[in-house]
């Protein structure tokens, strides 16, 4: 069973590669404590155990590739899965296809945003391939939402190592935090335009 320290030494030995593997496979679907990962990797980078454009770069190739291939896997091979929990869930087509619009209206924000929630970080792709959102979109979008989630995490890791301590416990309420901002963001955003309108 993997811990945190047995990562931590993988990562002390092979650096780039155990840091793209585990980025890969958190977003792939496989659990990992990712915003962990990505705050001891800004650590290490901080103590020089660590080179920092090569540990960034496999950090955010790791983590968008992983998106790319659950999204390929999601849009060929996701589609009896899917009719299966369809059929679980009692749903018609109607509700399905009401579903998928949705999704398919709300996709740049879910993929942006979802990435600091847990579970939508491994659910979004397979969904986005599900619905058929273009790919080309997709991967700009999914590259945007793996910059805004990986950069500052490292950051974070690597300025609280000079100045402050953050327990690792509470990383990924700060990713839920960071989400529900975007969120409300949005949601005040979206008001204002409506009473422009009216």
């Amino acid at each position: 069973m993997f811990t945190v320290d047995n990562v931590l030494n993988l990562i002390q030995q092979y650096g780039a590669i155990i840091i793209f593997i585990c980025l890969f496979f958190g977003i792939v679907g496989i659990p990992a404590p990712e915003e962990t990962l990505l705050f001891i990797i800004g650590i290490f980078i901080h103590s020089q155990k660590l080179n920092g454009v090569t540990s960034v770069m496999s950090a955010i190739l790791g983590a968008f590739i992983g998106m790319t291939v659950a999204y390929g896997i999601g849009h060929y091979a996701g589609a009896p899965v899917f009719q299966k929990v369809v059929k679980w869930l009692k749903l018609n087509t109607s509700q399905v296809l009401a579903w998928q619009e949705k999704y398919q209206s709300n996709y740049k924000k879910a993929l942006v945003v979802g990435f600091f929630i847990p579970g939508a970080r491994q659910m979004n792709p397979y969904i986005a391939g599900l619905s058929h959102v273009p790919l080309l979109s997709y991967l700009f979008y999914s590259f945007i939402g793996t910059l805004v989630w990986t950069v500052p995490f490292i950051t974070l890791g690597y300025v609280s190592g000079n100045l402050f301590h953050i327990p690792f416990q509470y990383l990924p309420l700060i990713g839920l935090g960071i989400a529900l901002l975007f969120g409300l963001y949005y949601l005040i955003k979206r008001k204002l335009i409506i009473r422009k309108r009216t």
